[in-house]
């Protein structure tokens, strides 16, 4: 025992020491484990942001390479992968508990989310972390209600719970809220701490193995340039001309555009009542929901991003602007109804440049706009 204590201790220590330096990893000990990200909310000079692909996908300008050397004081913390969408960010949330009570985290919204009744499962099943799983099932920080309502979304999953009864038979529990059901989720509490007590040490030690494969990459003192101030508006315009020269965004765009919007047009009417049922059904309403709440009850202070729509990519999905007004209507409702802030950047609906395909990537421009928004988060600056 004492010797499994000391080890915990020394993978803290590392933890510590790293973690600064594990800002733009996206490793799975990051992405599906608990303390490297519990790390990160204790540190005042790291934000944590939450996103799916396009935190993934290199491009110049991405929030974690301009903030690499604390431009302004502080370094971003991407946490996401492709399919990382709102029920898996939840758990991810839920499992830090106190560690991000008064933390200000960001989260990254994709709009395509929402074009669809329910996504396929291998996107919720690939970013699946049963030890974010456990901590969410035996969390005394979410009120019974809101894990009921967590706890039946996650059981439309059952691939991701197979050959893990206990969590299978403990969200079932959490799940049915029956007298039965309260007695005997408290008969197998035992089982659950021991579960997370084992979790939480194995976690430890991934991390610390992790860090120390990579050690010859990760620097622990990141290079720091001292703060400086930014002309965000000369910053926006290199990185609009970065897009359209250097990548020839506008072209490839143009050229898709070209192809598709004819054909999508000849039907515009029936494309977009059959999307804005999509959008209406949209599951994933249901889990920007829960995962509001989780931030609501956990106390955390999160700010919303969400991609625009753009014009361009309603012409080749064949819709009207109507599309657009409804899924900016929903979500501006949602932000407002738990009290959250919102940026949608709906003013860049035209811009062609934004994204930099239609998979919600965002484009070296797109990433621009994204940092001015969580440099003015961070130091409480109102956007202007």
């Amino acid at each position: 025992m004492i010797v499994l204590i000391v080890g915990v201790f020394y993978c803290d220590q590392m933890e510590q020491r790293y973690v600064h330096a594990l800002a733009p990893d996206l490793s799975e000990s990051k992405l599906q484990g608990v303390v490297l990200q519990k790390k990160a909310l204790e540190q005042p000079d790291l934000l944590v942001l939450y996103g799916s692909s396009e935190l993934a996908k290199e491009m110049p300008n991405n929030a974690a390479q301009f903030f690499q050397d604390y431009p302004t004081g502080f370094r971003v913390f991407p946490v996401g992968q492709p399919g990382t969408t709102s029920l898996a960010v939840l758990q991810k949330v839920a499992s830090q508990g106190d560690a991000i009570r008064d933390k200000k985290v960001a989260f990254s919204i994709s709009p395509g989310w929402f074009f669809t009744e329910s996504f396929d499962p291998k996107w919720y099943e690939g970013n699946f972390s049963h030890l974010q799983a456990y901590e969410l099932a035996f969390s005394n920080k979410l009120s019974p209600g809101l894990k009921q309502d967590i706890a039946r979304r996650m059981l439309e999953y059952p691939k991701t719970l197979e050959s893990h009864w206990l969590l299978k038979f403990t969200l079932q529990r959490l799940a049915g809220g029956s007298r039965l059901d309260r007695v005997l989720y408290g008969a197998v509490w035992p089982l659950g701490q021991i579960q997370n007590m084992i979790g939480r040490v194995q976690d430890h030690f991934e991390a610390a193995l992790h860090i120390m494969a990579e050690d010859e990459k990760l620097d622990q003192q990141p290079e720091r340039r001292g703060i400086r101030s930014l002309n965000w508006n000369d910053l926006v315009k290199r990185a609009a001309q970065f897009t359209i020269n250097k990548t020839s965004l506008q072209a490839k765009r143009n050229e898709i555009n070209k192809k598709r919007a004819k054909l999508a047009l000849e039907s515009t009417e029936v494309h977009t009542q059959t999307f804005l049922k999509q959008v209406t059904k949209a599951k994933e309403w249901t889990d920007l929901d829960l995962l509001l709440r989780t931030f609501q009850e956990l106390g955390a202070k999160p700010l919303l991003l969400s991609m625009p729509v753009e014009d361009i990519r309603l012409e080749v999905y064949g819709v009207s602007p109507a599309a657009r007004t409804a899924y900016l209507h929903r979500l501006e409702e949602t932000a407002e109804k738990h009290d959250v802030p919102l940026l949608d950047f709906r003013d860049h609906q035209k811009d062609a440049g934004f994204l930099v395909d239609f998979l919600d990537h965002l484009s070296p421009q797109g990433w621009m706009y994204y940092n001015k928004a969580l440099d003015d988060f961070y130091h409480a600056r109102e956007d202007d």
